[in-house]
């Protein structure tokens, strides 16, 4: 078992030459399996593009390094519709808030255990209002949500979030719409990855402006780019080299 913090950070080295193929950036859940299913690999220049390797073409996960059996596995993430899907819907657990489903908000997941061997979730860390640590197995959660963590009932330890009037879920996890709220660092290599690329159809960017298929993209037409669906758009519609 390890945890996302024992994962992140990792060399990627193929065995098949010995050579390093970059460090695990970032992961990418898949909410309704309950799995990992992605890694993302960091490159050595921002404008070779996202990379990402699938889970099931993991060889091993050590403390030293993940192994891959050669570089063949590393997929760009334009070419991969099943990982754009993943990263656009952006469930990530930890933050989210943990829900029974009686309706009690019992604390926020703070990590996340992976069964390497089969790439599952097996349990959540999360804390309470105490700042105590609990654990909950993936056996008793219903729903990997991008806000909340649903779960079958109260962990041992574990104590509702009391308050003096009737707690707003709503509020306390507020969903942020696709078009709010900052890129984050995957997503932000990806917009610099447009740069000197063209698009196979037009897209109307999120000001207003239209990208015409073939032209090549700018940095100016990278600024106007603001929203997750531009994004996803953008990413969807490159030109294969």
């Amino acid at each position: 078992m390890k945890t996302t913090q024992e994962i992140m950070g990792l060399r990627i080295i193929s065995i098949a030459d010995g050579t390093e193929l970059g460090m695990v950036k970032d992961i990418v859940l898949n909410s309704t399996s309950g799995t990992l299913d992605y890694v993302i690999a960091s490159q050595v220049s921002d404008y070779l593009g996202a990379r990402i390797i699938a889970f099931q073409d993991v060889l091993g996960v050590g403390e030293f390094a993940m192994t891959v059996p050669n570089l063949e596995v590393v997929q760009d993430v334009a070419h991969n519709s099943a990982a754009q899907e993943l990263i656009k819907l952006n469930v990530r657990v930890i933050g989210s808030k943990v829900l029974t489903k009686k309706g009690q908000l019992i604390g926020e997941v703070k990590e996340l255990l992976i069964d390497e061997e089969s790439s599952k979730i097996s349990g959540c860390f999360f804390e309470n209002t105490n700042g105590d640590r609990l654990q909950v197995t993936a056996s008793s959660v219903i729903t990997y949500g991008k806000d909340l963590l649903i779960i079958d009932g109260l962990p041992n330890g574990a104590k509702s979030i009391e308050t003096t009037k009737k707690p707003n879920v709503s509020s306390a996890v507020e969903p942020t719409p696709e078009n709010e709220g900052e890129f984050n660092a995957f997503e932000k290599r990806q917009l610099q990855y447009f740069v000197g690329k063209a698009v196979e159809i037009e897209v109307t960017l999120d000001n207003g402006d239209v990208l015409p298929a073939g032209q090549t993209i700018t940095a100016d037409d990278v600024s106007k780019m603001t929203s997750r669906n531009t994004l996803m758009n953008i990413t969807a519609q490159l030109q294969k080299q």
